[in-house]
């Protein structure tokens, strides 16, 4: 597991949802903290969209990092609607009763709300966006336990 720059604890996640929408059989997420380690993550997603899948991935990597007392965590991801999601459009929805600009309900709102739940004080985030299919080496390897969770499971 790795440390970067002021001390966070690096994980990268990813979400995988082959035929996205309502199509899709089925998606899956990938946690990603190092090579071999315990807490990765590949599993089937309750989310049938590719963006759902992305939240709920991100959602599991702070339930671990809670659960194994991380303070600061650094969540690497290819998703910049998920970045987005958290850091301009969620305090807007929060406050609004989670309905969006045009006066419906947000889309994903209930996983974005489990998210949010997540982000408490007991947890220092910051949100990296990483070029998805780049060669980032965490980005593949999220990518990869996510496309496994989508087919295994």
């Amino acid at each position: 597991m790795s440390r970067g720059r002021f001390n966070y604890v690096d994980v990268w996640t990813d979400g995988s949802c082959p035929g996205n929408g309502p199509n899709a059989s089925r998606g899956g997420i990938g946690v990603f903290w190092d090579d071999d380690h315990p807490w990765n993550v590949s599993q089937r997603a309750r989310g049938r969209t590719n963006n759902s899948c992305e939240i709920e991935a991100a959602t599991v990597a702070l339930q671990i990092a809670k659960d194994e007392n991380i303070d600061k965590l650094r969540i690497n991801t290819d998703s910049e609607f998920l970045i987005n999601c958290v850091l301009k459009w969620m305090p807007i929805w929060r406050n609004n009763g989670w309905i969006n600009a045009s006066g419906n309900p947000v889309r994903n709102r209930h996983e974005l709300m489990e998210l949010d739940d997540e982000l408490d004080e007991s947890i220092r985030v910051y949100w990296n966006h990483v070029p998805g299919h780049k060669g980032n080496y965490g980005n593949r390897m999220a990518d990869k336990l996510a496309r496994r969770g989508a087919k295994n499971y």
